[in-house]
């Protein structure tokens, strides 16, 4: 009978039809006239001989079958669209109680989602809410992080070892106001108030509102249309199970072209407490996206050596390739001898028995991070490793210590008691890929000679002498997520289907997805979710877009981005340059050196903005606000 405008409005506008006109015509109370509302209309055949299935729109395309066009009666032409021979399916509708009206907006509950605004308070939204994440300040944010432990890697990392290290204590002391390690954890804990972190929140919580009251709930999303499904799995893709091989999105076999290469994000939806503090309610907590796709645990090895000899903090160099550096046995038997990558539950070579020789020729356990990129190479790829520095394993900082009321013991890496600070230290470690023959190829085979190598892309090593001279690249765990991550942007931009989906309006590619273009461009991915309390059915779900938005011009102001050796890398240890552009990234108009906005060390005013107010980290667009 009517079409109704909006649904974002506290004012119900209706657009009637021509029986719509007559009723309200001939009623004496529009209060009766009205028996029910309806998502789809159950009394009117409008016999429109055109049905919709237009797939490839996603602003036209409706949750029922049967578009009507030009129903709202804005053309002149409109009686035209409207004739007789329409038929409405999937009816859908609902007979309120009491005879009252309910239209779109008087529900007396509501799915709501919380997003922590530039002053720290939480605002809740509901029936609609868009959101903006600036993943260029993410990656700006682990470069900081990073930075702390610059002394580690700066004689061969950095292009200004003498200077770099003066100039990042200017920075923290100067700009952060950070001197001391209790200043640090403060600096720290201010970014994990605002959800900044390891992984960075673009929403806060979510409850159910009940015209009074804020409830933690259950809560379930389901994807809106197959992009958003797909986008966020390529977002995602991070996530692993059940040994942390990173084995990306493989859409083979169908019809679908996948993004079959590996992703450095997870997306994390955290529970949260209910509101008697008795239990867990799934999915109500903040919402995330951070580099996941490494996985914990130690490396066994053996044969120390110095691989930059000249440096006063050497990394080491692993050699297991003979009686005197690793094999207690003949070279030519590798099942006698386990070494690798072990976690609890994780072994990457095994052996006949535990009580193998083998052993005693283990002479180096190191906490190390892990990554499983190759993955269309099958099993005999060698994964990277990013073990933690010698140095910060003998120091005072390496003794063991108690980490519960169990007295069970950990090592303590980092000064400070933050999860940040150790995230910060592993990102910023050298990568290395182990060599299990004689060809510097990374590859598993039958030679049994074993080291692992600081490397490039493939597996193959590289020099001390020549990553300082900048002639060969290096990546540390942070810059080679960041790579990972370029990867995925330009995959889910190039795909030639409808399943996967950038907005155009955001920018784009500038000149394709080749040359120039991968180290300028401006990509923006958006998934959407209904979400929905699995407690309150009846609740009003909130319908959400999240646009995962990264300028790469944003990041090279801060990250250089550089080409030796045929492959593109970054560099995070060159200066002391940190701009976070926020969603100023698109233009680059305004900037914050601290991640806490434009002045917060000096007390300034607006918190979580650049010079000009512009949001950092993630923004709302638009919400109906409660």
């Amino acid at each position: 009978m009517a079409y109704i405008t909006s649904a974002t409005t506290t004012t119900l506008e209706l657009q009637l039809t021509d029986e719509g006109r007559k009723r309200v015509l001939e009623s004496k109370s529009l209060v009766s006239l009205f028996e029910k509302f309806a998502i789809s209309d159950g009394d009117v055949d409008y016999r429109n001989t055109q049905q919709h299935a237009d797939t490839n729109s996603t602003t036209n395309d409706s949750a029922q079958l049967g578009y009507i066009p030009y129903a709202t009666g804005n053309l002149i032409n409109f009686r035209k669209q409207i004739n007789n021979g329409y038929k409405q399916h999937n009816i859908i509708w609902a007979t309120p109680e009491s005879n009252t009206v309910n239209v779109r907006g008087s529900e007396t509950t509501y799915v709501a989602v919380g997003v922590k605004t530039t002053n720290g308070s939480v605002k809740y939204y509901r029936d609609t809410l868009e959101l903006d994440v600036y993943l260029h300040d993410y990656f700006v944010l682990n470069k900081l992080l990073a930075s702390k432990y610059i002394a580690d890697h700066k004689d061969v990392l950095s292009s200004n070892p003498t200077t770099i290290e003066n100039s990042l204590d200017n920075y923290f002391n100067d700009t952060l106001n950070v001197l001391t390690t209790s200043d640090y954890n403060s600096f720290l804990n201010d970014l994990s108030e605002f959800g900044v972190s390891q992984y960075l929140d673009f929403w806060d919580s979510i409850k159910v509102y009940d015209g009074a009251n804020f409830n933690s709930e259950d809560i379930k999303l389901i994807p809106y249309k197959d992009f958003s499904y797909y986008n966020a799995l390529s977002l995602a893709g991070g996530a692993f199970m059940p040994r942390g091989e990173n084995m990306g999105i493989d859409f083979s076999g169908t019809y679908l072209k996948g993004l079959n290469v590996a992703s450095p994000f997870s997306l994390v939806f955290s529970p949260s407490l209910n509101n008697a503090g008795n239990r867990y309610t799934k999915g109500s907590g903040g919402a995330g996206i951070g580099f996941e796709a490494f996985s914990m645990g130690y490396l066994n090895c053996g044969g120390i050596n110095n691989w930059n000899e000249a440096s006063t903090a050497p990394y080491p160099l692993f050699n297991m390739n003979n009686k005197e550096t690793g094999w207690s046995t003949d070279s030519d038997t590798i099942n006698n001898t386990f070494i690798g990558f072990v976690t609890a539950v994780d072994m990457e070579t095994g052996v006949d028995t535990f009580g193998d020789p083998g052993y005693s020729n283990i002479t180096s356990t190191i906490p190390t991070a892990r990554l499983v990129l190759n993955i269309n190479k099958g099993n005999d790829i060698s994964p990277t490793y990013y073990p933690i520095k010698l140095k910060r394993l003998s120091q005072e900082q390496g003794k063991y210590i108690n980490i519960n009321a169990q007295e069970a013991k950990g090592i303590n890496i980092t000064q400070t008691t933050h999860p940040s600070d150790t995230f910060g230290l592993l990102v910023g470690a050298l990568e290395y890929s182990s060599n299990w023959n004689t060809n510097q190829q990374g590859f598993r085979s039958s030679s049994p000679y074993f080291a692992l190598n600081p490397s490039k892309d493939n597996g193959i090593s590289i020099g001390a002498g020549r990553v300082a001279a900048q002639s060969e690249p290096y990546y540390t765990l942070s810059t080679r997520m960041m790579k990972m991550a370029d990867e995925i942007f330009v995959g889910v931009a190039s795909q030639n289907n409808n399943f996967w989906m950038t907005d155009t309006y955001s920018g784009g590619f500038r000149s394709g997805l080749s040359g120039s273009s991968i180290n300028h461009y401006n990509i923006s991915i958006p998934v959407t979710w209904t979400v929905y309390s699995t407690n309150s059915p009846s609740a009003a779900p909130c319908k959400v877009t999240v646009r995962f938005k990264f300028n790469k011009e944003a990041v090279t102001d801060s990250i250089s981005y550089n080409n030796v050796s045929s492959q593109n890398y970054y560099r995070i240890y060159d200066d002391s340059e940190f701009k976070f552009y926020g969603a100023a990234g698109e233009t680059k108009s305004s900037f914050s050196p601290d991640p806490r906005g434009f002045g917060y060390a000096s007390g300034a005013s607006t918190t979580w903005t650049t010079s000009a107010g512009d949001a950092l980290f993630r923004q709302v667009i638009t919400g109906q606000e409660i």
